[in-house]
C-alpha cells in the first residue's frame, strides 16, 4: 500500500489508522477492522471520513490476500466494519476494571492475603517487599479484602484462591 502524498502531513497515529482502514476495506475482513477500533480507542484518534475516503481514492494499494467477503451490496463494508467494532468491543470490555470482594479466610494465618496482596521479607537486616497476585496482574487493594482488578484476571484469582474462598464481583 501507497498511501498519497498528502498524508505525510497528517501525524503519525492518523497515518496508521488510514493505513488500518485501506486494510481493512480491502480484505473487507471484520478482524483488521476490529484491529482498527481497538488502535482508535486506545490511542484517541480519528480520521475525518472526507479523508478517508480521499485517501482509499488516492493511495495504490496491491494485495495477494483475497477478500473474506465480495461486496454485492454497499451495506457490505458497513456489516463487516460494524461486526469488527463489535468484537473489539468484546476484547476493549476485558481491560475495564472491575471490583472483586474475596471473604476472608476463618484461620488466622492468612496464607490468602498473603498470595494475592505479597509480604515484607526481612534478610540480613534489609527488609524486601515481595509481590503478590495483584502486583503481577495490575491490580490495586482498595479496602480489606476489596481489590481492584482488571476483568481478564477474575480468572486467575479465582484459581489461586483454590475455590475454597468465594470471589465476589461488585
Amino acid at each position: 500500500m501507497n498511501l498519497p502524498g498528502w498524508a505525510r502531513d497528517l501525524s503519525e497515529d492518523e497515518t496508521i489508522y488510514i493505513a488500518l482502514y485501506i486494510a481493512a476495506k480491502t480484505t473487507m475482513d471484520y478482524g483488521v477492522a476490529a484491529a482498527l477500533h481497538i488502535y482508535s480507542v486506545r490511542n484517541k484518534v480519528a480520521v475525518h471520513p472526507r479523508i478517508l475516503i480521499r485517501a482509499v481514492e488516492d493511495s495504490k494499494i496491491s494485495s495477494k490476500i483475497p477478500r473474506a467477503v465480495e461486496a454485492d451490496s454497499p451495506y457490505t463494508w458497513q456489516s463487516i466494519l460494524y461486526r469488527g467494532i463489535l468484537y473489539a468491543q468484546s476484547i476493549l470490555d476485558l481491560e475495564k476494571p472491575v471490583l472483586v470482594k474475596v471473604d476472608p479466610p476463618r484461620d488466622k494465618r492468612e496464607r490468602l492475603r498473603t498470595l494475592l496482596e505479597g509480604k515484607r521479607v526481612a534478610v540480613r537486616g534489609k527488609t524486601y517487599y515481595v509481590g503478590g497476585l495483584l502486583k503481577r496482574i495490575g491490580g490495586e487493594k482498595i479496602a480489606p479484602w476489596i481489590y481492584l482488578v482488571q476483568k481478564k484476571s477474575l480468572k486467575e484469582i479465582e484459581e489461586k484462591s483454590r475455590g475454597k474462598y468465594k470471589v465476589i464481583k461488585i
